[in-house]
């Protein structure tokens, strides 16, 4: 199994989590349209924290998920500054269509996403299989707390491996010098005529 593929998915979808700007989960009618705009997430210093709940599958190590909650401990002391241009651009949808340049094939199958409310799924191809990835939870101004759930799946169907995590994160205040600051994404190309 791909340990380095699920954590890069899983990497760039830690705060892609706090958005979108449409549900796409084929609901319709009055329902959908008494639905909140979800929430964008405040500028400011972040911390997040990410906890492994299971890692499992063919060739994992028995304390694969205890090394991995180690790393990912050492690195929750770091804050992340969302200027107002990153927290503008938080859109789960538009991060799973970006990972087909980087030679990904995605699509989204579920995308449920209501005031602070995640509901989410999508299914990736990858060479000899797929990878199914779920998001539930909340996410809001100040606050987040996402279930993510990615399932590798052989060409036959059956499962090759999977691995939850649980991503949650604050905002502290103000950007801080301490803080790293992501580069900005690049503007979307033009529409072509």
């Amino acid at each position: 199994m791909k340990k380095t593929l699920m954590l890069a998915v899983a990497s760039s979808l830690v705060l892609a989590a706090c958005g979108d700007k449409a549900s796409k989960d084929g609901e319709g009618g009055s329902a959908a349209a008494a639905k909140t705009p979800p929430e964008k997430p405040q500028p400011g210093s972040w911390s997040s924290k990410i906890e492994v709940v299971e890692f499992k599958g063919e060739g994992v190590p028995a304390n694969a998920k205890d090394q991995m909650n180690q790393m990912f401990a050492a690195m929750s002391g770091v804050s992340v500054c969302i200027t107002p241009e990153a927290a503008e651009q938080q859109d789960i949808a538009k991060r799973i269509s970006q990972m087909g340049s980087q030679g990904q094939d995605c699509t989204i199958d579920k995308e449920n996403h209501s005031g602070k409310n995640v509901d989410f799924a999508a299914t990736c191809k990858r060479p000899g299989g797929e990878m199914k990835m779920v998001a539930k939870g909340t996410s809001g101004a100040t606050a987040q707390d996402v279930t993510m759930t990615m399932t590798m799946l052989k060409a036959g169907g059956g499962e090759e491996g999977t691995i939850v995590m649980r991503v949650s994160g604050a905002r502290k205040g103000e950007c801080g010098p301490n803080d790293i600051t992501p580069p900005a994404e690049p503007p979307e190309p033009p529409a072509k005529s």
